[in-house]
């Protein structure tokens, strides 16, 4: 990828997140189930830590480019919390 439009990505991603400023685990991996009993909060850092294995809602307001950028391990790895 162009590093412009990584760099752009980059930054439309951070801002969104600082936006959204929680995010939400759901337990049983289902997002559509909202039980209270089903949520979790946790921070950015530990969503990140367990992307694959996870469901949160940090992708809430992504967009599929910048969703495919936050699962790359490179881009990630470069994160700091």
């Amino acid at each position: 990828m162009d590093q412009r439009i990584q760099n752009k990505l980059t930054n439309s991603i951070l801002r969104k997140w600082r936006k959204q400023k929680s995010f939400i685990r759901f337990l049983d991996g289902d997002t559509r189930n909202c039980r209270v009993d089903n949520l979790a909060y946790v921070s950015l850092e530990d969503a990140m830590h367990h992307i694959e294995a996870w469901r949160v809602d940090w992708d809430m307001n992504l967009s599929r480019a910048e969703v495919a950028l936050v699962f790359d391990d490179v881009w990630r790895a470069g994160l700091r919390f």
